[in-house]
């Protein structure tokens, strides 16, 4: 499963390449990333949940071997100890990764519209470049709010 998954984003990214064009750099709207990026993840946790350093309590299964099969309690324990240690772990960057994708078009209009203000208040530029630089400051704690999904666009015009 986790070799097809590794294909399958391969694909994935090839695809992408050729519609968006090598030399434009920017993915379109249309682009597969969220696609790109759930699959990644879904690897991501497959990976994990069969690494040891990860979750240690997979040492117990190999004195059953591949062809073995483990009393329900001691693969109930490991299961469990995978999906704690290693899928839930996954599934939140994941999470934090599709937000961050999902906000990346409003903190740039909340900036830019930030910054137009500033720019219509400048009178001098020295005090033009402090306004900058204060509206920056206090753009800050709201983006890290919109990078985590906390602030809603509708919130955005409060800002």
């Amino acid at each position: 499963i986790l070799l097809q998954l590794k294909r399958t984003v391969e694909v994935v990214s090839v695809v992408d390449r050729e519609e968006d064009g090598l030399e434009s750099g920017k993915r379109s709207k249309n682009s597969r990333g969220r696609i790109k990026t759930l699959l990644d993840g879904a690897l991501s946790a497959g990976k994990a949940a069969r690494n040891e350093d990860i979750v240690p309590e997979i040492k117990q299964l190999k004195e059953y071997g591949s062809d073995g099969t483990p009393p329900k309690g001691v693969a109930d324990v490991v299961a469990q100890a995978a999906i704690e240690k290693a899928v839930q772990p996954s599934v939140e960057s994941c999470v934090a990764r599709l937000t961050a994708m999902e906000t990346a078009d409003d903190i740039t209009q909340l900036r830019q519209q930030v910054n137009e203000i500033a720019s219509s208040l400048n009178q001098d530029s020295q005090n033009g470049s402090r306004l900058t630089k204060m509206a920056n400051e206090l753009l800050h704690q709201p983006t890290i709010l919109l990078r985590e999904g906390k602030l809603s666009r509708s919130e955005i015009e409060d800002v």
